[in-house]
């Protein structure tokens, strides 16, 4: 059964395009820069890295779909996501020529993502390209919430990268629900939809997951040898403290709940953007 009436805006507020947000990444002097844990680090390099590619995905896909949101209570949410992703596109853009400057080469795996994307974006109608968009940002937000839940603000990391992922994800939790609710007004609610969102989210997952292990691999292969027991404490990280790949899965899959909703942690998720605020 498909709902067609237009759907109610869930963002609780309004949202802000932070457009004088830069940061400075001469200071990082290696790419080693997360408690001086290799794995880790390169988790890090290797997200920054996709993310002009993957952002460049999501602004396309809300910019075919504006000219349908015009007169709408989301035509403001679509310009304001836009230029969310476009500052975030130019500061990892600028970490991730620092990281070139220090010795690491992704160009052909980040070739291949980008060939991977074109082919997904030359085959799909504006219907599955924005389903592919609001599963992608869930995987984004599932992520970028762990984050922030978790104690990684304490971590011993480089302060500038610490404050370029924490500034991504809270601009990530503020606009968490818009993609969806524009879906949602365009084409309706209902089970050929999550179906759709399901074959969407398989998807994107095994792209991003497949060319981020892959980015690891390539830039471990440029650096210094692992040290004992890096990798048992990079695996305790994402699972058990603070479990970052353990809180992400969970938020994945409580998508598909039939009791989802993006801000049914209001209160919670508000505190959590204003206290990172704090340490930008």
């Amino acid at each position: 059964m498909t709902t067609t009436s237009h759907n109610i805006r869930s963002t609780p507020f309004e949202l802000q395009v932070r457009k004088d947000t830069r940061f400075d990444f001469s200071s990082v002097d290696t790419s080693i820069h997360t408690e001086g844990n290799l794995y880790t680090s390169h988790f890090f390099n290797a997200l920054s890295l996709v993310a002009p590619l993957t952002e460049g995905m999501l602004i396309r896909a809300i910019r075919k779909a504006q000219p349908m949101l015009e007169g709408s209570e989301f035509a403001n949410d679509a310009k304001a996501f836009i230029g969310q992703e476009a500052i975030h596109t130019r500061e990892h853009r600028a970490f991730n020529k620092r990281l070139e400057e220090l010795g690491l080469d992704a160009k052909a795996t980040l070739e291949e993502m980008e060939q991977g994307i074109k082919e997904i974006e030359a085959t799909k109608t504006l219907q599955e390209h924005l389903a592919i968009v609001v599963t992608g940002e869930h995987i984004i937000y599932a992520f970028t919430r762990a984050l922030l839940a978790s104690s990684h603000r304490h971590f011993e990391q480089h302060d500038t990268v610490r404050a370029l992922f924490i500034w991504h994800s809270l601009e990530e939790m503020e606009h968490q629900s818009v993609c969806d609710d524009i879906y949602k007004h365009l084409y309706g609610t209902g089970t050929e939809h999550r179906v759709l969102y399901y074959r969407s989210l398989t998807s994107t997952g095994n792209l991003l997951g497949r060319i981020v292990v892959k980015l690891i691999r390539s830039l471990l292969a440029q650096s210094r040898e692992p040290k004992k027991g890096e990798l048992r404490e990079f695996i305790s990280w994402l699972v058990r403290t603070p479990g970052m790949g353990t809180i992400a899965t969970k938020e994945i899959l409580s998508f598909f709940s039939p009791r989802f909703n993006h801000w049914s942690r209001l209160e919670e998720d508000q505190k959590l953007i204003s206290t990172h605020l704090k340490h930008i």
